[in-house]
C-alpha cells in the first residue's frame, strides 16, 4: 500500500469461485455406453450386445458377468479405445456435457430435450408384456426394432433400483452414476443413433421401455418433459411368476427362492427384499412364490407413490390381456400411419399359471385387493383382467 493507497489485487485474487473437476476416472462411462462409442468408432464392439431383446417367448435372461472385476476391466479398456478416435472422442463430450446439464439443472439445455421430441416410454415389472410393447411401439413409429440394440431399447439402462448405490459393470456406485450419467448417456445416444429418423404424428419418437424408471420417477418424468407418453401394463403375479422360473431354469426342486439369483431379475427380486432389510439367507429360506410376490407388491406400491401412475394425466394402463395390448398398439399403428403392416402382433399368453399352482393364486388374493385399493386411492385403476391371470 504504498501512499496510503490500497494496490490493485490481481486478477488471480480478485477470483474466489471455487471449482469442481472431475475426470472419467471419476465417472467412468457405463459397459452400454462403452459398446455403443465402439460400434460407432469401429463397427462393431469386443463386449456383448443383445439385438434379440423383442422375443416375447424366448427372450434370453442372464445374471452378472461371473468376474466382475475383469468385466469392468474389459469395459474401461472398449470405452479407451474408442476416445481415441475422432468420433468416439466427440459422442463422449456430448454424453458428459449432457451429463453436467442434467446435475446442474441446465433448464436452457433440458427444455430443448422436451420441446423438439416426444419419448413413449414402456413402464412394467418383467415378465409383465413390457417387450412386445415395445417393439411393436417401434413398428408403429416406422423403426425395425431388430435395428435397435438392447441397450437403447430395453429394461435396465439407464439403471435405477431401491438403493441409492447399486452394482453397475461390478462396482458399487451411486445414483449420480447410473442413474443419472446413463440417462444423459442414453439422450446422446439415441440422437445419434436416430439421427436419420423422419418425425411422426409431429415429432421425432423415441420408444423406451423403462422398467426401473419406478424408482426415479419424478426424475424421469421432469427430464423427458411433458409431451412424454407412458404406457403401463400390468399382469397377476402368479403368470408373472411362472413366467420367470421358466426362463430362468425352472422352479428350484426345493420349492425356494435361491439364495445366489440365476438371472438379473431374481436379483432384483433378492433387492426387494435387502431394502426391507432382510438377508440374502432368510431369503434363500422362502417359498419362490413368497419371495416373488413380495417384489411384485413392492414394485407396484412403488409406481403408485413414487409419482409414477400419479397425476400422470399422459399415461395409459393395461392389463395383461391380449385383447387389450393388440388393441392398444393397433390404435398406435393407425396413429402413425407408417407400419407395412397395420396389424398388431399377436399377444403371446400361456393361460396355465392358475391351475399350475392354485395355492399361490390363493396366497395373491390379498395383495391384488390390497394393490387395486392402493392404485384408486391415487386415481388410477387396476385393470380387471389382470385377475385372468393369463
Amino acid at each position: 500500500m504504498p501512499n496510503g493507497v490500497p494496490s490493485k489485487p490481481s486478477p488471480a485474487l480478485q477470483d474466489h469461485t471455487l471449482g469442481l473437476r472431475f475426470t472419467a476416472d471419476h465417472f467412468p462411462v457405463s459397459a452400454s455406453f462403452a459398446i455403443f462409442l465402439e460400434q460407432m468408432a469401429f463397427g462393431e464392439s469386443t463386449l456383448d450386445v443383445n439385438m434379440d431383446w423383442g422375443d416375447q417367448v424366448t427372450e434370453k435372461m442372464n445374471g452378472r458377468p461371473a468376474d466382475l472385476g475383469a468385466f469392468a476391466a474389459k469395459v474401461k479398456s472398449a470405452a479407451n479405445r474408442a476416445f481415441n478416435t475422432p468420433i468416439g472422442r466427440s459422442i463422449a463430450l456430448r454424453a458428459y456435457n449432457m451429463f453436467g446439464d442434467l446435475l446442474t439443472g441446465n433448464t436452457q439445455v433440458i427444455g430443448g430435450i422436451q420441446t423438439t421430441r416426444r419419448y413413449v416410454v414402456v413402464v412394467s415389472a418383467p415378465r409383465h408384456g413390457g417387450s412386445y410393447l415395445t417393439k411393436e411401439l417401434y413398428r408403429a413409429t416406422g423403426v425395425d426394432h431388430k435395428m435397435v440394440p438392447n441397450f437403447l431399447a430395453h429394461d435396465g439402462y439407464p439403471d435405477g433400483g431401491p438403493f441409492w448405490y447399486n452394482m453397475s459393470d461390478g462396482l458399487s456406485v451411486p445414483a449420480t452414476r447410473t442413474t443419472i450419467q446413463q440417462t444423459a448417456e442414453w439422450l446422446i445416444m439415441s440422437d445419434w443413433f436416430f439421427r436419420d429418423m423422419q418425425p411422426v404424428d409431429g415429432y421425432k419418437t423415441f420408444v423406451k421401455k423403462g422398467t426401473k424408471m419406478v424408482y426415479h420417477a419424478n426424475f424421469f418424468q421432469e427430464t423427458f418433459g411433458p409431451l412424454t407418453e407412458w404406457v403401463v401394463i400390468v399382469r397377476h403375479p402368479v403368470a408373472g411368476c411362472v413366467s420367470l422360473y421358466e426362463k430362468a431354469g425352472g422352479l428350484p426342486e426345493d420349492g425356494l427362492f435361491p439364495t445366489r439369483a440365476r438371472s438379473v431379475i431374481e436379483r432384483w427380486v433378492m433387492e426387494s427384499w435387502m431394502r426391507d432389510g432382510f438377508t440374502p439367507k432368510q431369503v434363500g429360506a422362502m417359498p419362490y412364490f413368497t419371495a416373488y410376490l413380495h417384489y411384485w407388491m413392492r414394485y407396484h406400491q412403488t409406481m403408485a407413490v413414487g409419482g409414477m401412475v400419479r397425476g400422470n394425466r399422459r399415461m395409459t394402463v393395461l392389463g395383461y390381456h391380449p385383447d387389450q395390448a393388440e388393441s392398444f398398439i393397433k390404435g398406435q399403428l393407425n396413429r402413425y400411419g407408417v407400419a407395412s403392416n397395420p396389424n398388431p402382433e399377436k399377444f403371446y399368453c400361456s393361460g396355465k399359471a392358475g391351475k399350475l399352482h392354485p395355492d399361490w393364486m390363493a396366497e395373491a388374493v390379498p395383495v391384488v385387493a390390497d394393490m387395486r385399493r392402493l392404485w384408486s386411492s391415487f386415481g388410477v385403476e387396476l385393470p380387471r383382467v389382470v385377475d385372468e391371470v393369463l
